[in-house]
């Protein structure tokens, strides 16, 4: 179709369309996204494994000191559901700093976007299950505090 038929055709013109020259500035922010992705995310992993080793450390010593020796039944499950959880969460967050061996084809951009994506959502999924754990954990380790204290009864 011409713009002759469109316009006359339609009842409407056309409006141009000028393609839009990016933003130097928001380019280069969109690069630096991209570029550090992996790195935030790796970053975030470490800070994961310095939490939970610090949790898990404190409360085996304040259980190792503590009266709760020799719980018994659901007690027992109730003190160490946070261990658990704290050690779960350390497990995604190391999967999330280990590395993988990659086939590239160093020539290929289309290559290289797609397993810079395929390590993203494969390290974006295992933070996101170790910062879901480390929010159980915590969940558990009011519950373990609750019942020590004796407001949660034991079965």
């Amino acid at each position: 179709m011409t713009e002759e038929k469109i316009e006359s055709g339609a009842g409407e013109e056309e409006i141009p369309s000028f393609p839009a020259d990016p933003n130097p500035f928001w380019k280069k922010n969109a690069e630096k996204l991209v570029g550090e992705s992996i790195s935030a995310v790796e970053d975030t992993a470490k800070q994961f494994v310095v939490v939970t080793g610090l949790l898990q450390g404190i409360y085996f010593h304040a259980i190792a000191f503590s009266d709760i020796k020799g719980a018994e039944g659901y007690s027992v499950l109730i003190y160490l559901a946070p261990l658990v959880l704290w050690l779960l969460s350390l497990i995604f967050a190391v999967m999330v700093l280990s590395r993988k061996r990659y086939e590239i084809n160093i020539n290929s951009t289309r290559d290289s976007k797609e397993k810079f994506e395929e390590m993203m959502k494969i390290k974006y999924r295992y933070i996101r299950i170790s910062g879901f754990i480390l929010i159980l954990s915590f969940v558990a380790l009011v519950v373990a505090v609750l019942h020590y204290l004796g407001i949660v009864p034991t079965y």
